[in-house]
């Protein structure tokens, strides 16, 4: 009995010596494509500098035509929506376009590689956000709390840039990509408008609305999961 109790207790060690392996390789490889990603988004510079020359257009359009410190919020969540999409969007479609995608799905899953996809464009859209937010805090000459503004606005970029990885995939074959993808992804993006401008309203008078950003974050959370559940039919 003892015998057969420690042989049990042996195997368990190595069945578990083993999985937490596999699990740190397969953690490795994802960090590994997220870096890929990045690397590739900061020496290609196309879809950054589109998404920052739209942004700074916009902002600088708006800051001469209405009164900007009362529309700033409304103006800061379609600037960073749609610049979103258009930094964030190739990060997906150029593994269809350059046909690595079957490559990535020897070595990765679909869940993981859409995971990946996601953290990703997050860190590309909180980026594309940190240089944005302060020259619209100069254009707009607000006067408030910028690193709470800041902050809030990343919390508004997590579900748009979630949303923008679950349908990047249904857009990569379309032929006018990103404004195939901008009609898609306003049934999903709408709920986040009120919330996203209330957020960033109070966050400018140093008050943080701890029920937007939940609900933000709720939100995020269930678009990512969404897209784990539908990731093999994505890819």
């Amino acid at each position: 009995m003892k015998q057969g109790s420690a042989k049990t207790s042996q195997y368990s060690r190595k069945v578990s010596s083993s999985t937490s392996e596999e699990i740190t390789m397969k953690r490795s490889e994802l960090l590994e494509l997220v870096k890929k990603d990045l690397k590739i988004e900061i020496r290609s510079k196309a879809g950054l500098n589109n998404a920052i020359l739209f942004a700074l257009t916009t902002a600088f359009l708006f800051s001469l035509s209405i009164d900007a410190k009362t529309f700033f919020a409304p103006i800061l969540v379609l600037v960073t929506l749609f610049s979103s999409i258009l930094a964030c969007s190739a990060t997906v479609t150029r593994e269809f376009e350059l046909e690595t995608i079957e490559a990535l799905k020897a070595s990765l899953s679909a869940q993981e590689i859409i995971t990946s996809k996601i953290i990703s464009n997050f860190l590309i859209v909180v980026s594309l956000v940190s240089i944005i937010a302060p020259i619209c805090y100069a254009l707009f000459n607000l006067e408030g709390n910028f690193f709470l503004l800041l902050t809030s606005l990343a919390i508004v970029a997590f579900p748009i840039s979630s949303a923008v990885t679950l349908l990047s995939p249904i857009s990569a074959f379309a032929k006018g990509k990103e404004a195939f993808l901008a009609v898609m992804l306003f049934p999903i993006i709408f709920p986040l408008i009120l919330p996203g401008i209330k957020l960033l309203n109070l966050a400018h008078n140093g008050v943080f609305d701890f029920f937007s950003a939940l609900f933000l974050l709720l939100y995020a959370g269930v678009v990512t999961t969404l897209a784990q559940l539908v990731s093999d039919h994505l890819l």
